[in-house]
């Protein structure tokens, strides 16, 4: 990002710091674990940042905040890091000795520290207004509020986790930040009504590919080193020093700001990149509410694949009795083969990455810093090379409890990065493929199989829903993409 951003991007990091600090005991004993409570912090922090920046600079705000003070008259670049702070020390109380010298160290660094006692004290009052926002968040957020009945198709604990939890089963009455919950959207494959689901060859074909790409041991035609690496690569599933995917997410929307920075620097202004940030991390907040909802669901709740093909029922695949999943990445711990404690559809992963990247291309192509190609089909050409923590040289991987080897991967277009994090997920076999992402076929209905082109996508899974959030803020007022740009990329529509 620009210099004259570093202000704002020395806050942007310590949100995404205060996520990985909250899932690393050593240092916190969290506050915001898992993944759609990190979202929730992460987003009201910056967008408090871009919020108050936005207003002091007679910018449009994302968010509609009751009780926000008036900001005439204050100096915006102080006011709003206190907003940011201050949503921070609510949401991470654990943190403050943390937070506390960051905020006496960044006033110093940026020879702020006298004469702006009426800009932070209004900072830190919109800050608390932002977060109150969603004052019932911890008992929307927490445990318990799910019981399993054994229902076939429903989501139940795994025979090997017997004291997993159930996690999020209110979230979906949470409060949004701009996007209410996406209605009308579209139930799994087979599904009826309530836990009945018909026989169908989308089920049972994607049972089989699970069965084979994602198996803890696969056979001869099972997964590939790469496709275990991608598994790998997309990860973040909460462990000690990584934290969860909004905070990878966000990592990959600095490095393609940062890419065009070095490319064309000044290209995009301090408050230009301060909103595509914002947008995209309240996109991602706003995405934890909806895939949450429809989770727990009686209409759409699935279970993973480590009890349904054990337990797969006639017409719907052919059950595997010992079947076990390589599992989300233990990374930093004992390697043991664990499944995410909530329901499978829709995939978290494909709805997060699907929100953050898709909103991030519209924003850019918006903006004349990408373009989607002329034939139609929706496809960007902004394309990215990212190191993830997973493969950092550092992260120990509990299967060899030695670093993973530094691992750099490429992508051509936001929209191949789309497609690899929502079928990471079947590589590690604690998702089904429809979970994320499902193809339409010639009949225009959802049908197995992955889209080559992001025209080509079903309705079905996470990647549709993800899309439809970034949409929605990307016509909103404070973003302003226009309808002609949200047509051509061909997401979500």
């Amino acid at each position: 990002m620009t210099t004259a951003s570093a202000p704002f991007r020395f806050w942007i990091n310590v949100a995404m710091e205060c996520v990985r600090r909250d899932h690393t005991p050593a240092i916190s004993a969290g506050d915001q674990r898992g993944p759609f409570l990190s979202a929730r912090a992460q987003g009201m922090a910056l967008a408090a940042l871009h919020d108050v920046h936005a207003i002091v600079a007679g910018a449009t705000p994302l968010l509609t905040v009751p009780g926000a003070p008036g900001l005439a008259g204050l100096n915006g670049t102080v006011a709003a890091a206190a907003a940011c702070d201050q949503v921070l020390r609510l949401r991470y109380p654990k943190q403050v000795r943390f937070l506390a010298p960051a905020w006496a160290d960044w006033l110093d660094v940026n020879g702020l520290a006298g004469g702006h006692a009426p800009s932070e004290q209004a900072g830190r009052l919109f800050g608390a207004a932002v977060h109150a926002i969603g004052v019932q968040d911890p008992t929307h957020g927490q445990a318990g509020q799910y019981m399993p009945t054994g229902a076939p198709y429903t989501h139940q604990r795994p025979a090997h986790e017997p004291t997993q939890g159930f996690a999020g089963g209110l979230w979906g009455q949470a409060v949004p930040l701009m996007v209410p919950v996406v209605p009308n959207f579209p139930k799994p494959p087979g599904r009826i009504s309530g836990v009945q689901v018909e026989p169908t060859a989308h089920y049972a074909q994607d049972l089989e590919e699970v069965k084979r790409l994602g198996a803890a041991i696969p056979g001869p035609n099972g997964r590939s080193l790469d496709q275990e690496q991608i598994g790998i690569y997309w990860g973040y599933d909460g462990p000690p020093e990584l934290g969860t995917p909004p905070r990878l997410y966000l990592q990959v929307v600095l490095e393609v700001l940062d890419n065009i920075e070095a490319r064309q620097p000044g290209k995009l202004s301090e408050l230009e990149e301060l909103r595509i940030v914002a947008a995209v991390a309240v996109a991602m907040a706003d995405a934890g509410i909806s895939a949450w909802y429809y989770k727990y669901s009686a209409d759409h709740m699935m279970w993973r694949p480590v009890v349904g093909i054990p337990k797969a029922l006639p017409g719907n695949g052919v059950a595997d009795l010992g079947w076990l999943p390589l599992g989300r990445p233990d990374t930093n711990g004992s390697g043991q083969t664990l499944s995410p404690d909530f329901p499978a559809y829709p995939s978290g992963h494909a709805t997060f990455g699907a929100a953050a990247f898709h909103l991030l291309r519209l924003m850019l192509v918006e903006k004349g810093l990408g373009a989607f190609a002329d034939d139609g089909m929706g496809e960007d050409d902004i394309g990215f090379e990212f190191q993830s923590d997973e493969y950092d040289g550092r992260n120990i991987d509990p299967r060899t409890m030695a670093p993973r080897a530094p691992f750099t991967r490429g992508y051509a277009s936001l929209w191949k990065a789309i497609v690899d994090n929502s079928i990471s997920r079947v590589f590690l076999g604690v998702h089904w493929y429809f979970d994320g992402l499902t193809v339409l076929d010639s009949d225009n209905k959802d049908a197995f199989g992955i889209p080559g082109k992001p025209a080509e996508t079903g309705r079905t899974g996470g990647v549709w829903l993800g899309a439809r959030i970034a949409n929605t803020i990307a016509a909103s007022p404070a973003v302003g993409v226009t309808a002609q740009t949200i047509d051509a990329g061909k997401l979500g529509l």
